[in-house]
C-alpha cells in the first residue's frame, strides 16, 4: 500500500503542475504491471482526474465506472459520472446519478449546485431553483448562487436581497469572482430602474473582477485573440495534407460568429428537424486541438499546421463522444470562434458548412457587455469587445469572399420577423429537410442549453427589439473614429 500511496502522491503532484500525460503514464504503468495486489480506488480515481484533464472522455468514464464497482456509496463518484452523462446528452442517467449522489450525502454542496445547473440546462427551472435555494442554505454568502437564480427567476432579487448582498460584498475576504457576480446583480437592478449610467458602472466593476480573478490566464488568452490568431488565419501553412482520413466524409455544420447573436436559436432550429442531428454545443474542439497540439504556433513567425496531428486528435475526440457512429455523418458545433479556423476545418472536413449568425453590431456590443461570459477574456471590457469584433468583421469578410458557397449569413432580425422563410433557407443551405417542427424547438423536452440564452430560447421567437440598446449608444462616441463600421449602424 505504501507503494500505491507514493504513486498517487507523485501523480497528484504532476496533475497540480498540469503534467497530465505523465501522471497518467505513471499510474497506468503501475496498473498494467502489478500482479496479485489489490489496487487502491484512489489509483483509478486519479486516473480519472488525469484523463478528464486530457479530455479523454471514454477513459474518464471507464475509470469512474471502475471506482463505482469498488465503492458504489461514494457521492463524489456518482456526481462526476453524472457530469459525464450530461455531457453525453444522456439526461436520464445524469439525473439518476446526481440524485443518487445527494441521496448518499444530502449536504454535498457541489452536488446540489451541479443538480441545480443540470435542471437549469434542460429547462426545468422550478426544480433548478429548488436546489439552488437549498445551496443558499448551506452557503448563504455565495453570491454566484443568487446570480444563477436571478437568471431563471427575474423577480427573485428584491430590495432586501440587494441590501444583504451589499453587506456580503463589503467582506474583505470575498473572492473576486463572487464580487463580480454581485456587481452583475446590482447592474441588473439598475437596468430595471432605467438607471443606465449606474448600470454601466457596475458592469465595468463586474468585468474587472472576473478578469482579475484569473488574470494570468486571461492575459494569455487575450493576447492570443488579439495578437496571434488575427495575424495567422489567412496564412496557414499545411503539412501532411494528402493523408487520408475518415473525417473527410463527415458533413458537420459549424455555427460561427459572435456571442449573443442568435446562435443558440440557430442551433435549436437546426437540431429540431426530421433528421436527428447531434449537437456538440460550444465544444471548442478545433481551437483547443490547434492550441494544444501546436505549441510553436504561438510564435509570431510560425504558421505551420500539421493536418495529420489534427486529424488524429480530432478523430480521438469524436470517437470518445460516440460521433463516429452517427449514420448521417452530420453534427453541429457551435464554437463561435471557429470563424478563425475555416481554412483548417475545410481541410479536415471538406463537406463542412458554416452558418454565420449576426445582428446589428452596436446591439451585439452591448448584449455581450451586459452578460457574464467569464471564460471569454475579450468580453471583459468595451475596448476589448470592439477590438475582437473589428477582427471578426475582417476575418469573416475574407472568408466570405474565399468561400461564398460555404457560408450562410443569418441575420437575427430577419429570422425573428420571417422565421419560416429564413429557417427554410437555412435548411436548404444545409441540405436538410424542413418541417414545421423546426420552429417548435422551444417545446422539446430534450433541449439542452448551456448559454445565457437558456430562458429566452425556451419561448417562441420574438420580433427583434430595435430600441433595446439605444440608451447605451453614447458609450460608442469615443470609438467612432477608430472603427469605421460603427458609422454604418
Amino acid at each position: 500500500m505504501l507503494i500505491q500511496e507514493q504513486i498517487i502522491k507523485d501523480a497528484s503532484i504532476l496533475i497540480e503542475k498540469k503534467n497530465y500525460r505523465k501522471a497518467k503514464d505513471i499510474l497506468l504503468n503501475f496498473v498494467n504491471n502489478i500482479k496479485n495486489v489489490k489496487i487502491d480506488i484512489k489509483i483509478f480515481f486519479t486516473l480519472y482526474l488525469a484523463s478528464d484533464a486530457l479530455k479523454e472522455e471514454k477513459d474518464s468514464k471507464k475509470y469512474l465506472e471502475i471506482c463505482m464497482k469498488i465503492n458504489d456509496k461514494n457521492h463524489i463518484i456518482h456526481n462526476n459520472l453524472a457530469n459525464i452523462y450530461l455531457k453525453e446528452g444522456n439526461f436520464q442517467k445524469a439525473e439518476k446519478f446526481y440524485l443518487k449522489s445527494l441521496a448518499i450525502k444530502s449536504d454535498y454542496l457541489l452536488g446540489i449546485i451541479n443538480t441545480a445547473i443540470f435542471y437549469q440546462k434542460i429547462g426545468k427551472f422550478d426544480e433548478s431553483k429548488k436546489f439552488y435555494l437549498k445551496a443558499t442554505e448551506l452557503s448563504p454568502e455565495r453570491i454566484s448562487i443568487y446570480f444563477n437564480i436571478s437568471r431563471i427567476d427575474k423577480n427573485f432579487i428584491d430590495d432586501n436581497k440587494i441590501d444583504y448582498l451589499k453587506k456580503i460584498m463589503k467582506n474583505k475576504n470575498i473572492e473576486l469572482t463572487e464580487m463580480g457576480y454581485g456587481f452583475f446583480i446590482l447592474a441588473e437592478q439598475e437596468r430595471k430602474k432605467k438607471s443606465y449610467v449606474k448600470e454601466i458602472e457596475y458592469l465595468t466593476k463586474a468585468h474587472k473582477c472576473m478578469f482579475e480573478d484569473k488574470i494570468n490566464k486571461n492575459k494569455h488568452t487575450l493576447n492570443y485573440w488579439q495578437n496571434i490568431i488575427p495575424l495567422k488565419y489567412d496564412k496557414f501553412n499545411f503539412v501532411n495534407e494528402n493523408n487520408k482520413s475518415v473525417l473527410k466524409d463527415y458533413k458537420p455544420i459549424f455555427i460561427i460568429g459572435l456571442p449573443r447573436s442568435g446562435s443558440t436559436v440557430v442551433e435549436a432550429i437546426l437540431s429540431s428537424g426530421a433528421t436527428k442531428i447531434k449537437t456538440l454545443g460550444e465544444s471548442s474542439i478545433i481551437n483547443g486541438t490547434v492550441v494544444t497540439t501546436h505549441n510553436e504556433f504561438k510564435n509570431n513567425e510560425n504558421t505551420k499546421i500539421d493536418l495529420d496531428i489534427l486529424n488524429n486528435k480530432i478523430f480521438q475526440i469524436m470517437n470518445d463522444r460516440n460521433l463516429l457512429n452517427e449514420k448521417n455523418q452530420i453534427f453541429i458545433d457551435k464554437s463561435l470562434e471557429n470563424f478563425f479556423y475555416i481554412d483548417i476545418i475545410l481541410k479536415i472536413y471538406p463537406n463542412a458548412k458554416f452558418v454565420n449568425s449576426f445582428r446589428n453590431i452596436e446591439d451585439n456590443i452591448f448584449a455581450i457587455f451586459q452578460q457574464s461570459l467569464k471564460k471569454l477574456s475579450w468580453t471583459q471590457s468595451l475596448d476589448d469587445i470592439l477590438k475582437y469584433i473589428d477582427t471578426y468583421l475582417k476575418v469573416i469578410e475574407f472568408y466570405n469572399k474565399k468561400y461564398p458557397k460555404k457560408i450562410f449569413p443569418l441575420d437575427l432580425s430577419k429570422l425573428t420577423t420571417k422565421p419560416e422563410e429564413i429557417s427554410k433557407q437555412l435548411y436548404d443551405f444545409c441540405n436538410l429537410k424542413w418541417n414545421h417542427s423546426v420552429l417548435d424547438f422551444y417545446n422539446r423536452k430534450d433541449l439542452l442549453i448551456s448559454t445565457a440564452s437558456n430562458v429566452q430560447v425556451r419561448n417562441r421567437i420574438k420580433k427583434y427589439d430595435y430600441d433595446r440598446y439605444k440608451p447605451y449608444k453614447y458609450l460608442l462616441k469615443n470609438f467612432v473614429n477608430k472603427y469605421s463600421w460603427l458609422n454604418n449602424n
